[in-house]
């Protein structure tokens, strides 16, 4: 089972001019009304080797079971257990108001393989009042199907970033985040297979294996901004629009509210709203073969939301720990086999900073 997402890549962008030294561990547990249940520790330690050089490690894994209709075909009427493994390793540098990062990670599972480097560059300018951050990304994936020896795809994704921060007063930030992919190689899925039939309503009178284009180009724009709301409390914002040349359009908006309920405990809240038009080559239903075909309901029209909330409670100067709850909602306009999906997100974590 491949357990990537729609934006396989990590770009390594803006961020502060330095980590602390310390160790975290989460888990997160996911499960959805799409038979489909996840649970993935985390580890990660850093460490601030010289004053102006950090480096870090983690490990994560997805302990995947799921009998979803993304998964559960003509070719495939079985439940999924898998289990991704990921290691990660990154460094940064400061010189002076100038920041350099780079990582790398490599994730394995029973299907696919993936190595993945990304790189960055910060600049503090004007006074430190302007950050401007360029990152570029590279994964290069290799994408099998259990008990098949014979199948062996390949995926090439590139991704970069630019960005550029501004304190606008003391109490607002603002920022403005281009980013831009490009995908090549096997893009479809190896198990799902497309129905061919007269109607939506008739059985199939026989199935094809899904088919997407080789390439994919995407572009997306974000704004967002964080402002401080009081002595205790902040709003942060963000606006994201995307397109790519499957002819896909997606709008993101995001909320979040931060407030100190006390000297040590932290809540944050939070919702996101998505939606999406459909991929120009997805139908809900197909008569015939075509050039390309697609059984997937993340290229068909669709919204969703999400709200939650997560507490920090910092026990001691050094050591916090959190615990998290989103709950979701996907609605799927024109996938027959499913119309909407229900779940949630849970996590608790504790790290330890030195």
């Amino acid at each position: 089972m491949q357990l990537r997402s729609g934006l396989p890549l990590l770009v390594i962008a803006a961020a502060s001019a330095r980590a602390d030294t310390g160790f975290e561990s989460k888990i997160q547990v996911y499960a959805d009304s799409d038979h489909t249940t996840v649970v993935s520790p985390v580890v990660q330690a850093q460490a601030d080797v010289t004053p102006t050089t950090n480096v870090s490690l983690g490990y994560l894994a997805d302990v995947v079971t799921s009998a979803s209709v993304d998964i559960v075909s003509q070719a495939s009427k079985t439940t999924i257990h898998d289990t991704r493994h990921q290691v990660s390793t990154s460094l940064s540098r400061v010189f002076d108001s100038l920041t350099l990062r780079g990582g790398y990670s490599y994730s394995h599972e029973n299907d696919y393989a993936s190595h993945t480097i990304a790189l960055g560059v910060s600049e503090e300018l004007f006074e430190k009042s302007s950050t401007l951050a360029i990152g570029y990304g590279l994964s290069l994936n290799d994408v099998g199907r259990a008990n098949d020896m014979n199948f062996s795809r390949s995926l090439d994704v590139h991704s970069v970033s630019a960005s550029w921060t501004q304190i606008v007063s003391p109490r607002l930030l603002a920022q403005f985040t281009y980013e831009l992919g490009y995908s090549s190689g096997f893009q479809s899925s190896p198990y799902r297979f497309v129905p061919i039939r007269a109607s939506v309503d008739a059985a199939p009178d026989y199935w094809v294996a899904e088919t997407d284009p080789d390439t994919r180009w995407r572009h997306a724009v974000v704004v967002a901004a964080n402002r401080a709301v009081g002595e205790s409390s902040s709003v942060q914002a963000d606006y994201r629009i995307y397109h790519d040349t499957w002819a896909i359009t997606s709008h993101t908006i995001g909320l979040r509210y931060f407030v100190d309920l006390s000297k040590n405990l932290v809540l944050r809240l939070r919702n996101r709203f998505y939606t999406q038009n459909g991929a120009s080559f997805y139908l809900d239903n197909y008569s015939k073969p075509q050039t390309y075909m697609a059984f997937d309901r993340e290229l068909s029209p669709l919204w969703s939301e999400t709200i939650g909330g997560k507490l920090s409670y910092r026990f001691t100067n050094s050591v916090e720990g959190e615990l998290k709850l989103d709950a979701f909602y996907y609605s799927y306009s024109d996938f027959p086999p499913l119309s909407s999906r229900t779940g949630a997100n849970t996590g608790i974590g504790v790290s330890v900073t030195y």
